[in-house]
């Protein structure tokens, strides 16, 4: 899961749902916010109104018939009673609701200066308001109430009474009392749904289009890996946006420029190792004529050394196992192979591992490479341990040898090309390429090799390279093997 967020996906996805999420909320509270307030209005506008209303009918009745009109008029969001002089004191705060009210009150009255008007608020009165009429709604008898909108009623609630005694004309007063009403405070937890619904349609469109953005990442990595593996891989396609198409165009130019630069110099060494055959050839033809023979002895042996120098640059030149196609072989045989070609030259090699362990790899590069540090174990160490085994995903292969080994600030200078490790094997054959070659052909396996010195004084090369083991039966598995171990002897 952390790996996930460790990612361009993963970073814009917890952004987008974060401030999607934010905004969101904040945008719908502000909507609700203005909501109320323009619902607030239009509730005490109308019950200003209603109480306007009243009081100008109560004005044109007869005194004897008023309570009993006016108790009928009467209803769950309003009660109404004559009395004979006003009780209320002073009105509302200055600034609060029911201040407002009043000043509503007084512009349906027709009364500006709120001269006879009369006005008390009770946040905590329980008036019978709202509770009653949804009551009503629901035990209803008839079919209509069915169809009434129940949900939008539930959030409407009373947030206090309101008591207002207006003046008539005749000097008594009529007494009115009524709930203000509101709607239920704004709540994310009503929300859920709809936020889960846009999130979801937000992570959906947002995941295929940041799949589509980020494949040519992902596409520029996968590309340079496979440069350092294989130089003449075909080039990056050159579509999507023009700044993909851009970096694209300005990956395949340094691809091109990488594999000219390798070509070249390439040709340069395989060019002057080859012209210098000629005169070596030469001076060992010449040499044969110098009478003093522990001089011809000497002069010979060095040209000799130069020869085979000469033969491994070459070689190191041309080598390129990037065209070797992979297949499924029993890295366990040819390691064997390995091992019993040189116990056969009278070389100290013992080999342990699994009797077979099949991998999807490139069997020639992998022999060269392992061929190379057994042998460098044989020269310099005496001897050579090759021990097979599985870590993980990859395979190992372990070499050890009874020599001096390496010191530990010299162990990365020994893979440099033609670098020899120590002035007391200077008199060994080689020319300083056998490790450079074993990295160099590992790494564009896309594994490595380590060295490490041993507890006993040796030195122990691991080969490391990745398994991509086939599910295969063992019998394809020994007869690839068998296959892969005859092309690479024959």
């Amino acid at each position: 899961m952390m790996r996930f967020f460790d990612t361009i996906k993963g970073r814009v996805v917890v952004v987008l749902v974060t401030f999607l999420s934010l905004s969101h909320l904040l945008g719908l509270w502000l909507y609700v916010q203005k909501s109320e307030e323009a619902t607030t209005l239009l509730h005490d506008a109308l019950l200003a109104e209603q109480i306007a209303l009243i009081t100008r009918l109560a004005e044109r009745l007869p005194a004897a018939e008023r309570e009993r009109i006016l108790d009928t008029l009467s209803s769950p969001t309003i009660r109404m009673t004559p009395i004979l002089s006003a009780a209320l004191g002073e009105g509302p705060r200055e600034g609060t609701r029911a201040h407002a009210f009043a000043h509503l009150l007084g512009v349906f009255l027709n009364r500006p200066t709120h001269e006879s008007i009369r006005l008390a608020y009770s946040p905590d009165s329980h008036l019978a308001g709202i509770e009653n009429l949804l009551g009503r709604v629901r035990a209803s008898a008839h079919r209509e109430a069915d169809h009434l909108p129940t949900t939008p009623l539930a959030d409407i609630r009373p947030m206090g009474a309101v008591t207002v005694e207006v003046a008539l004309s005749d000097g008594s007063w009529l007494r009115f009392a009524a709930p203000l009403l509101t709607v239920t405070p704004f709540s994310p937890l009503k929300l859920g749904a709809p936020l889960a619904a846009m999130l979801a349609s937000v992570l959906l469109i947002a995941a295929w289009v940041l799949h589509r953005w980020t494949q040519p990442l992902t596409e520029f990595g996968a590309a340079a890996e496979r440069l350092g593996a294989d130089l003449q891989a075909p080039p990056l396609a050159e579509h999507g946006p023009s700044e993909v198409r851009a970096a694209a165009r300005t990956f395949n130019l340094m691809q091109e420029r990488i594999r000219r630069l390798v070509e070249d110099r390439t040709a340069f060494a395989a060019a002057i190792a080859h012209d210098l055959g000629t005169p070596i050839t030469r001076l060992h033809l010449r040499a044969h004529e110098i009478e003093d023979e522990g001089m011809r002895h000497r002069v010979l042996a060095d040209l000799d050394q130069m020869q085979r120098m000469i033969t491994a640059t070459l070689g190191f030149a041309r080598s390129d196992f990037s065209c070797e196609g992979s297949e499924t072989f029993d890295l366990a045989s040819l390691v064997q192979s390995v091992c019993d070609n040189l116990v056969d030259l009278g070389h100290d090699v013992s080999f342990s591992g699994p009797a077979h362990l099949p991998i999807l790899s490139k069997p020639l590069a992998l022999r060269r490479a392992t061929s190379n540090i057994v042998e460098n174990a044989v020269k310099y160490g005496g001897r050579a341990r090759v021990e097979l085994g599985r870590s993980g995903d990859s395979v190992e292969v372990r070499i050890e040898d009874d020599g001096p080994g390496i010191p530990d600030h010299l162990k990365e200078e020994a893979f440099k090309a033609f670098r020899r490790i120590g002035t007391e094997c200077s008199s060994l054959q080689g020319s300083g390429l056998g490790l450079t070659v074993a990295r160099g052909i590992t790494r564009a396996l896309g594994g490595d090799v380590l060295l490490a010195n041993t507890s006993h004084g040796g030195l122990r090369a691991t080969i490391v390279v990745p398994a991509r083991s086939a599910d295969v039966p063992a019998a394809s598995v020994v007869a690839d093997a068998a296959r892969s171990s005859e092309m690479v002897t024959g």
